[in-house]
């Protein structure tokens, strides 16, 4: 079975190609939603979790890297494609997981704290002040998650604001939009059903709503910190993969606006 990584990866080639891997029965719209969910998914892991040999051995194929590069360009992926050929994988991954604890996980000098609270803080004199864990940043992440019938996972150990558990919540609306999709083209989703939902446009405002309110406020800090913290091109490399992802999505977002169109550490939806 693959691991959250390799799972959510491996749904770039449908990102890159629409039509690939549709499921017996879904449609396009409904079969975007699910790769984007599963990329949203992949981004989170990488933030999540201390990288294992399997996820390295599938980023080191050409042809993902390919896609990589059709993606989000070459200057974005490069630094993977550097790493990829020049490191010998089975001797990074100890160096690997101990960059994830430098930035991510211990906050010692490369530590570069990945909560939303942090980068948006008050501006002081025309500077931003880091802002405390669990302030009003948390509460309104929290509000937007139960507006959109979800809770954090009780298994989860991170903050509501952690970028790995912000992305997930990104993959949970594509998901829940995927489903609907589904449903309301079947005509499964009947009355009742109807009044304990959203339809899919409402999750497409929602994931939009979040976009712009959340992740794109301060992801971009975040990523200059992992450019400057980083030891070597990896986490670099997905760090500027995820805000060429989050920026892809948003224009795709406002480009439609007539169809305003999961679980390592993730919300969920309540019982």
């Amino acid at each position: 079975m693959m691991n959250e990584q390799e799972e959510g990866f491996q749904e770039v080639y449908t990102l890159g190609r629409k039509t690939a891997g549709v499921r017996k029965g879904d449609s396009l719209a409904s079969e975007e939603a699910r790769a984007r969910a599963n990329m949203y998914r992949f981004l989170s892991a990488i933030f999540l979790n201390p990288p294992q040999q399997s996820f390295l051995e599938q980023i080191a194929d050409k042809n993902y890297l390919k896609e990589l590069s059709m993606l989000f360009g070459e200057k974005v992926v490069s630094g993977l494609k550097e790493f990829t050929a020049t490191a010998p994988l089975d001797k990074e991954l100890a160096s690997l997981k101990q960059e994830y604890m430098d930035l991510f996980a211990v906050p010692t000098g490369h530590y570069v704290t990945p909560f939303e609270d942090v980068y948006r803080g008050m501006a002081v004199d025309g500077k931003q002040e880091r802002g405390p864990l669990l302030g009003k940043r948390a509460i309104a992440v929290i509000r937007i998650y139960r507006e959109a019938g979800a809770e954090m996972d009780g298994e989860c150990k991170e903050l509501p604001t952690h970028i790995g558990v912000e992305l997930s919540f990104m993959s949970f609306l594509c998901e829940r939009e995927a489903w609907t999709i589904r449903m309301e083209e079947t005509g499964s989703l009947v009355n009742q059903e109807k009044t304990k939902t959203m339809d899919s446009n409402r999750y497409r405002l929602l994931q939009l709503k979040f976009l712009q309110a959340h992740l794109n406020e301060w992801f971009p800090q975040l990523n200059q910190s992992i450019q400057a913290n980083a030891k070597n091109p990896f986490y670099r490399s997905l760090a500027l993969i995820t805000e060429a992802f989050l920026a892809q999505d948003t224009a795709s977002l406002l480009g439609q606006p007539d169809s305003e169109r999961h679980m390592v550490c993730r919300p969920k939806e309540p019982q």
